[in-house]
């Protein structure tokens, strides 16, 4: 086929004609944005965390025709956030209609900027959320967008225990792109950091002991100022607890100055999102309750009758505090209470500072109980789930917000990575029975000499002192042997002796066993009586008993374990006035 020179002309003139029709197209509604992000501090082992919000701010533009919403075609436009980039992942625990939020400002109004849609999905293995935000076509070309203008997304929470973020100290990074007209945005950045994981609490278990001579004192000797054990518990950073409704002022509009807000509190530039003009505050994320700290005791031994959680804990800042909501106990000797943080002024005051919470539960103890063990004590933040989820849906209705994986934490010197990462507890209560001390210190068996040995437990008085008799106890005694020659052999321990009675025996029936064994001694011995008012004498002789060679009281050493000091009020400030709560060498 062949063309004359005006028929050639006419096709150069339609082609350039398409072709510029083509570059109008291309360059029809595309917007070019800066894009900024606000990271935020987010807890590892959450499941509900907020992220950082996302900024599009329209760059300068020499054309309006380059700034008008919509694809090359006038289409709606649609830019998806993925939070899949820089190698980290993240689920999403939101829905269209759940915490997230989308702002712009007032040339965005005919766009309409929407998020139509919110998922989590396996990309590579592993779960990621993506975020869906739709720009209506502009069909008229009649609205440029100035720059500077902006779309901001605010509340997306992340399941950090279910992401990289587990792993403390990592950031996380969310990525952007045109999803249905690669022509339709550009991006200055299409990577961004969104938050960086932290711990969101430390705990420290103080241990104290508890004496079972003192169960109507709570195990501490009169004149004490009570047990000295505490569960402390400090947050990971400023922002890491959050109170849903600081000060309870039910959301009011003069209340929402004490809470953690979205953008819709600021008004200037004035903010619109989709559904109603005028933008109004709600809290960050729409949470559904504040955070809670679980305090769990395990390992209850069955001389405890029971437990008293405080109502609050005490702390050295005075506008915040942990509440008690509840506690149950299995019967199987562990117990919990749930506490849930308050504060009067979420922004101003806690957001600013790392806040310290003390708890102290009370351990009674039964009158007359024997079993000894060690009440344990850990924390962990809560509403909590006891593993991370699957990649499941972004969001299950009724689910809490703030929520938490399950892991219990002990000591302030390790922070917990999940998954398989759970402190355990450490001692909180040393339940001990209270001990009474004797010296022999002289005793012999061999080279036709023998030594008997008689321990009474006077922890029955109750017929000579009526109600100012001491606390019955029932405890063995054990037996531990120094030679003359040879320093510490062995030791021997008898079975329980009970109040009112004594133990009776020979040093030889004591040696010549597993733990002592020696078949002949001469030398000292020390005996440890697991109850109070213990007195002995020892007797030598020959082997018949024939003759006696000497006798003598044992000497009574102070209970080094019974902690009794107190400041007495007409005593100077540098004077500590001890209370003897166990036996002493003149009693």
């Amino acid at each position: 086929m062949t063309f004359s020179k005006a028929s050639r002309t006419s096709v150069l003139a339609a082609l350039s004609c398409l072709l510029l029709m083509g570059f109008a197209g291309a360059s029809y509604g595309a917007i070019s944005f800066n894009v900024r992000s606000s990271p935020t501090e987010v807890i590892n082992t959450g499941l509900s965390e907020v992220t950082g919000s996302i900024n599009l701010v329209v760059a300068s533009v020499t054309a309006p025709a380059e700034n008008i919403a919509g694809t090359s075609t006038g289409g709606d436009a649609q830019i998806g956030i993925s939070y899949y980039a820089n190698g980290t992942f993240m689920p999403i625990d939101n829905t269209i209609n759940t915490g997230i939020v989308i702002f712009y400002t007032a040339e965005f109004e005919f766009a309409n900027p929407t998020i139509i849609d919110v998922s989590n999905g396996l990309v590579g293995g592993r779960c990621a959320g993506a975020i869906t935000v739709n720009l209506t076509g502009d069909k008229t070309s009649a609205h440029p967008i100035d720059a500077d203008q902006f779309i901001r997304v605010e509340g997306v929470r992340g399941r950090i225990a279910a992401s990289s973020g587990v792993t403390q100290g990592t950031d996380m990074y969310a990525s952007l792109q045109s999803i249905n007209d690669p022509a339709a945005n550009q991006f200055s950045q299409d990577v961004i950091r969104i938050a960086k994981s932290y711990p969101g609490m430390a705990v420290s278990v103080v241990p104290d002991s508890l004496l079972l001579c003192f169960a109507t004192l709570d195990g501490v000797p009169p004149g004490s100022s009570g047990p000295n054990y505490s569960i402390v518990i400090t947050e990971g950073f400023a922002r890491a607890f959050v109170d849903n409704d600081a000060n309870n002022d039910n959301g009011t509009a003069a209340g929402l100055a004490n809470d953690r807000v979205d953008s819709g509190g600021q008004t200037t530039p004035p903010l619109y999102a989709p559904g109603f003009v005028a933008a109004t505050a709600h809290t960050l994320g729409a949470p559904t309750n504040s955070t809670e700290v679980v305090v769990t005791l395990d390992s209850i031994p069955a001389s405890v009758s029971s437990i008293s959680w405080p109502a609050a804990s005490t702390q050295p800042q005075t506008y915040s505090e942990l509440q008690y909501v509840s506690d149950t106990s299995d019967g199987a000797g562990n117990a919990i209470a749930i506490y849930s943080y308050q504060t009067i002024d979420q922004v101003n005051l806690s957001d600013i500072n790392i806040e310290t919470f003390i708890l102290k539960p009370i351990i009674h103890l039964k009158s007359g109980a024997t079993q000894t063990g060690i009440v344990n004590a850990s924390a962990s933040l809560a509403p909590y789930e006891m593993s991370t989820p699957g990649c499941d849906a972004p969001y299950v209705p009724g689910r809490a917000q703030p929520r938490f994986v399950f892991v219990r934490e002990d000591s302030p010197d390790t922070s917990p990575v999940v998954p398989g990462a759970d402190e355990g507890s450490a001692p909180y209560a040393n339940i001990i029975r209270c001990n009474c001390y004797m010296l022999f210190s002289f005793v012999t068996f061999g080279g036709g000499f023998n030594t008997g040995i008689a321990v009474a437990n006077t922890s029955q008085d109750s017929q000579v002192f009526p109600t100012n008799g001491a606390s019955t106890q029932i405890g063995n005694i054990t037996f531990y042997f120094y030679s003359a020659t040879g320093g510490y052999r062995g030791y021997f321990s008898t079975s329980d002796i009970p109040f009112g009675q004594s133990y009776i025996g020979l040093l030889s029936t004591m040696i010549g066993n597993s733990t002592m064994p020696d078949t002949t001694f001469t030398g000292y011995v020390i005996a440890r009586a697991e109850f109070q008012y213990c007195h002995a004498v020892s007797y030598i002789a020959d082997d018949a008993f024939a003759a006696t060679a000497q006798g003598y009281a044992a000497l009574i050493i102070p209970d080094p374990s019974i902690k009794a000091g107190y400041r007495s009020a007409s005593a100077a400030a540098d004077v500590l006035e001890v209370l003897p709560a166990g036996e002493s060498l003149n009693n």
